[in-house]
């Protein structure tokens, strides 16, 4: 038995060895091209991946630039419309207090020229009484006592107008 057993052993080497040859010969090539264009295929589509990788992390990082940038631009346009804002407020605070000294410019002038024509009437009353009393005192012949009961009446009146 151990010779039918070392027999088959060595037929079935040969038959392998006949078998890889032939598979060398025909197959081998074909199948290691195989092989070699699966890895690189799987070789390109890795490095396929990476350049979308970098790609995607350049886009990702022009993105962020783009939005900080949109961002500032959007502060800078808010700050600006805040400082208008400031700008128009005290432009017209400052024209309301231009309005509100001319008004009070206008006013104490009218108060003065009311006054002036108070004080030219007060006047005038007071020629109007005085020529009235010469008059009185020149029409009457007075004596002391006579001229100071008009004086009173003259100082009398004049309370009473004033």
């Amino acid at each position: 038995m151990n010779h039918k057993i070392i027999s088959e052993i060595v037929v079935q080497l040969f038959g392998f060895f006949v078998a890889f040859l032939i598979l060398r010969h025909y197959a081998w090539s074909k199948i290691l091209g195989a092989i070699d264009a699966r890895r690189q295929k799987v070789q390109d589509e890795f490095d396929g991946i990476e350049k979308q990788k970098k790609a995607l992390e350049s886009l990702e990082n022009e993105y962020r630039l783009k939005l900080e940038y949109i961002e500032q631009e959007a502060r800078t346009k808010i700050q600006e419309a805040a400082n208008v804002g400031v700008a128009l407020a005290k432009d017209i605070q400052e024209k309301a207090r231009h309005d509100a000294q001319k008004l009070i410019d206008r006013a104490k002038s009218e108060i003065d020229q009311d006054i002036e024509k108070a004080k030219l009437g007060f006047r005038d009353e007071i020629v109007a009484l005085s020529s009235l009393m010469t008059e009185k005192i020149l029409r009457e012949k007075i004596d002391a006592r006579e001229h100071e009961k008009l004086v009173d009446r003259f100082i009398k009146d004049l309370e009473k107008v004033g």
